[in-house]
């Protein structure tokens, strides 16, 4: 009898544990990937010259994409200068929305829980009742807009790319403060490694 009382009590933490852990696959996060081409002379590049997009349809992102790019190229001993002063690089931004959907799945239920009684009826060993492997299980989805933020450095003599790095949000918020500080985290990790050697 005492062996059944512990067995019982195990299924019942078991059961709480479940029931109070739903399942979920809304993990909002951010990732960044950057690529350079190995063969530019990055430690030759020594100015920097900031030229918007001119596909931007995101205004609010122009405001100050432009300003934590500039200084955390100034942080690594890049100097900000102007177009017409011939830099060595030209730094710009794209920022693009897709559209997707997240799906959510939460999952509440009990497997393999039993109980029974011994001794009842006439003439019989035992009578048990078990129930195992209830549950419920709940999706939902709801459209998310993903933002893809790309900052690219170009060769200004050569005309050509030679640093991108690029930030994928999983669900842009809209703008904002919080969005805002979003971006210039984005910023930070794309230059952790600047120059890249």
């Amino acid at each position: 009898m005492k062996h059944r009382v512990c067995k019982r009590s195990l299924l019942a933490i078991l059961f709480t544990f479940i029931c109070l852990a739903p399942l979920s696959s809304a993990l909002q996060a951010q990732s960044i990937r950057v690529n350079w081409s190995r063969n530019a002379p990055f430690a030759d590049y020594k100015t920097v010259a900031w030229v918007p997009s001119k596909h931007d349809n995101h205004p609010f992102y122009r405001q100050y994409v432009g300003e934590y790019v500039k200084d955390a190229l100034a942080k690594r001993n890049m100097k900000i200068v102007t177009t017409s002063q011939s830099p060595d690089l030209i730094a710009t931004y794209h920022f693009l929305t897709q559209e997707s959907v997240e799906t959510n799945t939460t999952y509440n239920g009990m497997g393999g829980g039993g109980w029974g009684m011994e001794g009842m009826g006439m003439g019989m060993g035992g009578m048990g009742m078990g129930m195992g492997g209830m549950g419920f299980s709940s999706t939902s989805q709801q459209p998310i807009t993903i933002g893809i933020l790309t900052v690219d450095l170009i060769d200004a003599k050569k005309k050509k790319l030679v640093w991108r790095g690029q930030a994928t949000e999983d669900n842009v918020i809209q703008p904002s403060k919080k969005e805002r500080k979003e971006v210039v985290k984005a910023i930070d990790k794309m230059f952790k490694h600047f120059p890249p050697k």
